[in-house]
Formats: structure tokens, C-alpha cells, sequence
């Protein structure tokens, strides 16, 4: 049993609320969410919630008032980790992190890119080809700038809150706009209202709906670009080890 009384979740993930829900009777927590999607995702919790994002001075101001700092943000959210990590080190305060579940898959059309820059390359390689980006709204200036006739071919689902659609200016003929969870079926149906001849997704886990979006395009017989999470290349404990821990 930890010596731990007061909290700080970084959160924005389902397993963050999963977090905060086992262990809100017997911790003082605070979650910090960097956006209102994932304030959300806490409401009923017994927490106080910060919501908007943070940068390093942001952090250093407010982490150094709790006991211990559990990292539950998502796995591609790399420069909230970081930050996070920095402080936690600079300060001396206890920095837990857990990595998500790997999930194989079967499908034989699943392309691996290590980042952002590979897929690009691959996607550059192929310029006829119509593309389907599930990979959100903090990639679409990147893939909108390297993507050789990006305003003709491709299309970008991103999540329907305020924030994302102020990052989608002038780009607004590219976006499918939605709320997650998705099904096979609505990725499916997407890929054939456009005519998508590839899809591109980041591998965030069981929990990030990536086996939905794989389901979809092999039911259309078309190729995946899956990007590989940053956490493939940590040594991060389990939820379950992050659990007994506390």
C-alpha cells in the first residue's frame, strides 16, 4: 500500500477514468485533461478536474503540490509525456506510467511506418491512391504540408469538439467530422462514400478502436498504414502492475 493522499492523473484516456474510478474513495485526485472531450470523459468521477493544456512552466507551477503524478494521457500524446516526465524528474515527485495493452492483427494488408514521416513517405510513393486519415487533428497540418495533392485526396476524421475544428481552417473540404466510438460500419461507410483506396491509423492500443477501423478496411480489401505507438519502444509497466501500486 503507497503512502500517496493527493493526486495527479494526467488524463484524457478511457483508462484514466477507469483510474480515477477504482481509487477516488481512497486518494484525493486530481486529473488534468487538455481538452473538454476528455473532461468528459470524467463526469460523475469524484475528482477535481484542470482542463486546457499545459506546457512546462504550466506544469512546474501546479505538479510539485502532489504526492505522486500517474501519467494515463494517450500513447501518442509524446509531448505531454515528456513535459510531465521533466518536471516529475526536475522535482523530484514519483512519475508512474503504464502502457496499453498490445493487440496483434490477422489482417495481411497492414503496413507498419514507424512515424509520421515514414507513412507520409509510403503515401507519397502512391499519389494516386485517396486516403483516409484516422489519425485526428494534431497531425493534419504535418500530413496537409507532405502529402503530395493532399487537398484532392485525402480526408481526415477528427473528433467533433470546438478545439478540433479551429485547428481545421482552411482545410475544411478535407474534414469528416464525427464522435468516437466508431464502429466497423461507419469507418466502413466511409471508405466507400469517398472511394478511400488506403487507410491510415495510429496502433494506440485495444482501447483506441484500431481493431474497428482494420475490420473495416478488410471488409473493402484495402491496405492499412499503421503507425507504431511510441510505447513500443518503453519499458513500461501494465495496468495491471500500475494498479498495485497503489
Amino acid at each position: 500500500m503507497s503512502d500517496f493522499k493527493n493526486i495527479a492523473v494526467i488524463a484524457g484516456t478511457s483508462e484514466s477514468a477507469v483510474f480515477i474510478e477504482a481509487f477516488q474513495n481512497k486518494y484525493s485526485i486530481t486529473a488534468f485533461a487538455a481538452t473538454e472531450l476528455g473532461r468528459d470523459m470524467l463526469e460523475g468521477l469524484d475528482c477535481r478536474i484542470h482542463t486546457g493544456r499545459l506546457d512546462y512552466d504550466g506544469f512546474l507551477k501546479i505538479l510539485p503540490k502532489f504526492d505522486c503524478v500517474v501519467d494515463m494521457s494517450h500513447p501518442f500524446a509524446v509531448e505531454v509525456t515528456r513535459t510531465v516526465r521533466k518536471v516529475c524528474d526536475a522535482e523530484n515527485i514519483p512519475y508512474f506510467r503504464a502502457g496499453r495493452e498490445k493487440q496483434n492483427y490477422s489482417y495481411k494488408r497492414i503496413i507498419t511506418a514507424a512515424d509520421k514521416f515514414r507513412a507520409a513517405d509510403y503515401l507519397n510513393s502512391c499519389p494516386e491512391s485517396r486516403i483516409l486519415f484516422t489519425t485526428g487533428v494534431n497531425t493534419l497540418l504535418f500530413y496537409a504540408e507532405n502529402i503530395i495533392d493532399f487537398r484532392k485526396r485525402a480526408f481526415v476524421r477528427i473528433i467533433n469538439t470546438p478545439e478540433s475544428l479551429n485547428r481545421c481552417c482552411g482545410y475544411m473540404d478535407n474534414i469528416i467530422i464525427g464522435m468516437p466510438p466508431f464502429t466497423s460500419d461507419d469507418t466502413y461507410n466511409l471508405i466507400k462514400k469517398y472511394d478511400i483506396d488506403i487507410l491510415v491509423s495510429k496502433d494506440s492500443g485495444k482501447r483506441g478502436g484500431v481493431l474497428e477501423k482494420i475490420n473495416a478496411a478488410e471488409k473493402a480489401d484495402i491496405p492499412v498504414i499503421l503507425i507504431e505507438s511510441p510505447e513500443d519502444r518503453m519499458n513500461l509497466m501494465s495496468i495491471e502492475e500500475l494498479f498495485n501500486e497503489f
